[in-house]
């Protein structure tokens, strides 16, 4: 029998232990609790920083390019009536192009368009590599939210007092289209202008769609495009034979990046089997892509002619691209269908210009004896071809041949007031 001493000690003792044991049991789960708040903490800090310098490099990224350019087309098309407007209604916007239209002699609309697309589209330079995605359909980091877009400008509607005329209808295009860029807060890669009854054929699209493996061994040209071209063809549903024609010109544009680029025209076979680009100095007005960057060499168009040609205007505007990079770049991988011959004045020698014209630098003006020759054929292929930039015009067109004052036609540099 256990006496009262004994029990009393018994009891302390256990209580002396189970105070002790409690007490390492406390510190373990303190020191857990600390443990795991610690780890925490570091994974916040690690997942703030992460967040932290993604925020720096996205905001680095849209200080570098406030307004950005993405890899997406504008054509502007000069229409005569809404059946013009309407043969285009199948074909645009598209997953790489949005297009405005300005239709003389009545008022079209654009309810007959197919349904807006919403696009997530990479942003673009002389510099994308050829492998890197350019439209997704779904959210994709860095990517920008685009909405496909139709535009329309009715002449009617414009209140003028005398109908516009090629040039300066092409400068309303011109001008509505820098508008929707400072509202969006993004530019167009390129600006393709086009007259309303031109329609391609272009038998290399289904030529790559059907032998879709291009092995690059150097010698194939259609290797440097046939990426984005099947890229946007996989994005697009139901696509007919025309609007290949144009994702086929869009992918060559984003792919190789020229200054100018044209298509042939309606002979309808290429002029020099198994060579896809051409060097041009005189082209047709009827089919144009301007680099984005080159915009500010070329356009306006010089309306000053218009009396007496149509044509001068265009004549102008192949004088003002020496300053680029002396020449455009024709692909022969789609050629115009057809086109309808419109009344207009051409009256004398459309090159004929006034002795005051600046248009080029003084450098470059034995070079203006050659533009009236409508073609030179080069060895420069497209393999060859690293894309046009800005960095490849001249000190001098950059500082003095960058603008144009509209009612007289004269050359400057920003600089200056317009």
């Amino acid at each position: 029998m256990i006496d009262e001493c004994s029990f009393r000690r018994c009891t302390v003792e256990q209580k002396f232990v189970f105070k002790c044991r409690f007490a390492i049991t406390y510190r373990r789960l303190t020191i857990f609790l600390i443990t795991i708040a610690f780890i925490f903490l570091l994974w916040l800090s690690h997942t703030s920083t992460s967040k932290n310098g993604n925020d720096e490099k996205l905001k680095l990224l849209q200080q570098q390019t406030s307004m950005p350019t993405l890899a997406r087309v504008l054509y502007l098309f000069l229409c005569e009536n809404q059946a013009e407007v309407q043969s285009y209604m199948q074909l645009f916007p598209s997953i790489s192009a949005d297009a405005v239209f300005y239709c003389w002699r009545e008022n079209c609309n654009s309810s007959g368009f197919r349904s807006s697309k919403h696009l997530y589209v990479n942003s673009w330079s002389s510099e994308t590599k050829r492998n890197d995605k350019l439209v997704s359909l779904e959210p994709t980091p860095l990517f920008y939210p685009v909405q496909s877009r139709i535009f329309i400008i009715n002449e009617k509607q414009l209140n003028i007092k005398n109908k516009l005329t090629w040039t300066t209808a092409r400068n309303k295009l011109y001008e509505l289209a820098l508008d929707e860029e400072r509202k969006q807060h993004w530019r167009w890669a390129y600006y393709n202008f086009a007259d309303g009854d031109v329609h391609t054929n272009c038998p290399l699209a289904d030529q790559l769609l059907t032998n879709k493996i291009i092995v690059d061994y150097g010698n194939n040209e259609e290797y440097l495009f046939a990426p984005h071209f099947f890229e946007f063809m996989t994005l697009t549903k139901e696509v007919n034979k025309e609007e290949k024609c144009f994702l086929l010109f869009d992918a060559f544009l984003l792919s190789i990046s020229p200054a100018i680029a044209t298509i042939s025209g309606t002979g309808g076979t290429v002029a020099y089997p198994g060579l896809l680009t051409q060097v041009m100095y005189h082209i047709d007005a009827m089919f144009n892509a301007i680099h984005r960057d080159a915009l500010q060499f070329l356009l306006p168009y010089c309306p000053r002619y218009d009396g007496r040609s149509w044509w001068t205007s265009q004549a102008i505007f192949v004088y003002r691209s020496l300053c680029l990079y002396g020449h455009t770049l024709t692909f022969d991988g789609l050629h115009i269908a057809q086109q309808a011959h419109r009344l207009y004045p051409r009256i004398g020698d459309p090159w004929a210009m006034d002795e005051d014209m600046n248009l080029v630098p003084n450098f470059l003006m034995n070079l203006k004896n050659y533009m009236k020759q409508a073609r030179f054929v080069s060895p420069l292929v497209l393999h060859h071809y690293s894309g046009w930039n800005l960095r490849l015009t001249s000190e001098t067109c950059r500082q003095n041949h960058t603008a144009m004052t509209i009612d007289t036609c004269l050359v400057h540099g920003n600089h200056q007031p317009k």
